[in-house]
């Protein structure tokens, strides 16, 4: 099969597997009772009796459920998900999302970096140190970061390095927010750290620096014990090289880019999606 016809058959079928999960979530969201209206998330406190009945009727809830789904994915493609809450001061879902998706970028690619820059050292030293002292702590150190909870962990770093660094008189930090120097520099990307870089002022990117180490910590944790393993196991499949002989060569031969299993390059695909998808970062 052509690589062509390949992506054609696979894009054709995307559709129905998008169509199908669109049915399972309309009927999780609004086939079952429920304490809170489906409408609740159009209307805002100062609507009236009859606004909210336009609402209604405009969305399509004094339909038929299965004429409801239809609405529901006209506003789904048109982007009108609803309004956020009272924390988001009623803005719309879209705008809110939107507004907070380059917060999330950046986490994202940081926490791609530390994952590359820990889960592939760890992953060449333990198979070079193969059944040696090395590879049973690389054991570890993956076995504890893909059964720790992300949340759980990213509670441990603010407890220990902002709340008891704090207590303790020691340089502590930042367990919330993107920035401690809102409006600096100018929103050019919505990035901080590369709006501090493009703004060339050096402590306000140092200060958004910081304020991405502990969540960005947090979410590579986990997919850095992943590649290391992947890395491991990879490498020493590879008999072209004795690692114990020529441990240079090596390294130098088959730890590069070009030279990367093929399930490393997937493991690394699916954490940068899990990154963007699983957080959401402000």
């Amino acid at each position: 099969m052509k690589i062509y016809e390949y992506v054609v058959r696979r894009l054709i079928l995307m559709i129905f597997v998008l169509l199908g999960i669109s049915i399972l979530v309309f009927y999780l969201a609004r086939g079952f009772p429920s304490g809170i209206a489906p409408w609740a998330a159009y209307i805002t406190p100062k609507m009236t009796a009859q606004q909210i009945e336009e609402v209604k009727r405009i969305h399509g809830f004094d339909q038929p459920l299965h004429i409801q789904y239809f609405y529901w994915m006209r506003d789904i493609l048109h982007g009108d998900w609803g309004r956020a809450g009272i924390w988001a001061q009623g803005r719309p879902v879209s705008e809110v999302l939107f507004s907070h998706f380059p917060y999330t970028v950046e986490l994202s690619v940081a926490a791609m970096m530390i994952t590359i820059a820990v889960g592939m050292p760890l992953g060449i030293i333990s198979a070079l140190k193969n059944n040696k002292l090395p590879d049973h702590v690389s054991r570890i150190i993956a076995l504890t970061g893909y059964s720790t909870p992300s949340y759980w962990f990213g509670f441990m770093l603010q407890l220990v390095f902002f709340y008891y660094f704090r207590l303790w008189g020691l340089p502590n930090l930042p367990s919330s927010g993107a920035s401690g120097m809102e409006g600096a520099v100018s929103w050019v990307t919505g990035m901080p750290v590369l709006d501090g870089l493009i703004a060339g002022n050096v402590q306000y990117t140092l200060d958004a620096l910081r304020h991405l180490i502990l969540p960005a910590t947090s979410l590579a944790f986990i997919s850095l014990g992943f590649l290391a393993r992947i890395v491991r196991a990879s490498m020493l499949e590879v008999k072209c090289f004795d690692p114990c002989s020529n441990p240079c060569r090596y390294i130098l031969c088959v730890a590069p880019w070009r030279s990367l299993d093929y399930r490393i390059r997937v493991c690394m695909a699916r954490s940068g999606a899990a990154f963007i998808t699983g957080s959401v970062s402000r």
